[in-house]
């Protein structure tokens, strides 16, 4: 009985003792360092997962590199951290804000930003040191406004971003077509082009030239109750459409004047014919005008030691960019 007694005795005070231990990897401050699964993931098959090394705040997937380097964090005190987040989902191409925090347990993450809110430590261990350890994720890709690592000769000059190469001619047409984009072309079965629509083109600065009278545009367009609802409200699929329903620079058709929809939100369609609201329209002008924004003030060049070489800084005089050039170590995650 007192044998029985004991082991009785030993099992409650290794229950007690993983209670313990579980209450402490649940609540006690512990170093953020590691893996984390949720927030960031890619969503896709292969596995995913957050990690925080060095400073800087990884998204990693076992199916792509080089790893994404999506903001820093810096320690304020046990287990308490400061977030930098170089883009969110609610302001495309945002350069970095500072306004998150984090507190992280063995476990679990605590934070103010969605993003931090329910990330758990990812358990797969082997997996995760795999996908790490890859040769190929010596590197990281930053999303700190427009970032390229600069490589190449004189003669052959490369711009990497991520797994992408461009040479120096792709990037200065790049440059130019996103600084100094050619005028929107405006088509409209009208005689003038509705106020509501040139007033959103003008506030964010672009020049537009319209098209006035284009009937095509309605005799082109599908419009009958009769068809299944994929089939309505599109232009018709025939050899003699007119190619710009095809087309994909950005545009916009007109079918019908908005200033005579009774709608506050009315339709007009962009981009192949495809219907949208206005309000969709706005968006879109003001995404063009924050990428032109950043891309003036927030262009990051990754250079060997730091020295941007003349051909590269030669290269970019004309656009007269307020960019900014760092060691390209910084890229470097090392082991």
């Amino acid at each position: 009985m007192k044998k029985w007694k004991k082991i009785a005795k030993r099992l409650g005070y290794g229950v007690l003792g993983l209670c313990a231990l579980s209450a402490a990897a649940w609540f006690v401050p512990f170093p953020i360092e590691g893996n984390w699964l949720g927030g960031g993931g890619c969503g896709c098959e292969h596995h995913s997962f957050m990690r925080f090394e060095d400073g800087k705040i990884l998204f990693m997937a076992g199916h792509f590199s080089p790893f994404e380097w999506c903001g820093t964090y810096q320690r304020t005190g046990w287990g308490k951290y400061a977030i930098n987040m170089f883009y969110d989902n609610e302001r495309p191409h945002a350069n970095t804000r500072s306004s998150s925090f984090i507190r992280s347990t063995f476990i679990r993450t605590k934070s103010n930003e969605k993003l931090f809110q329910n990330l758990t430590r990812d358990p797969f261990v082997l997996t995760c040191r795999k996908i790490v350890n890859d040769p190929e994720n010596d590197w990281v890709v930053s999303h700190q406004g427009y970032s390229f690592r600069i490589m190449g000769t004189v003669e052959e000059r490369l711009f990497t971003s991520g797994n992408k190469e461009i040479k120096r001619g792709q990037l200065s047409t790049n440059l130019s077509s996103r600084l100094y984009p050619p005028p929107l072309p405006i088509y409209t079965t009208s005689h003038e082009a509705p106020s509501c629509v040139i007033d959103i083109v003008v506030q964010n600065g672009f020049d537009y030239h319209v098209h006035s009278n284009q009937h095509w545009i309605e005799t082109e367009w599908v419009d009958d109750p009769s068809l299944p609802s994929w089939k309505r409200n599109r232009p018709l699929n025939t050899e003699d459409a007119n190619p710009l329903w095809t087309n994909m620079a950005y545009q916009v058709i007109i079918r019908k004047p908005p200033d005579e929809d009774q709608e506050e939100d009315p339709k007009i369609c962009f981009y192949s014919g495809e219907m949208k609201r206005l309000s969709d329209f706005k968006i879109m002008i003001e995404n063009r005008r924050r990428i032109k924004e950043t891309l003036k003030n927030h262009l990051y060049l990754y250079v060997k030691d730091g020295i941007l070489p003349e051909d590269v800084r030669q290269m970019l005089e004309p656009f007269d960019l307020n960019y900014h050039v760092r060691d390209e170590r910084i890229l470097y995650r090392g082991k």
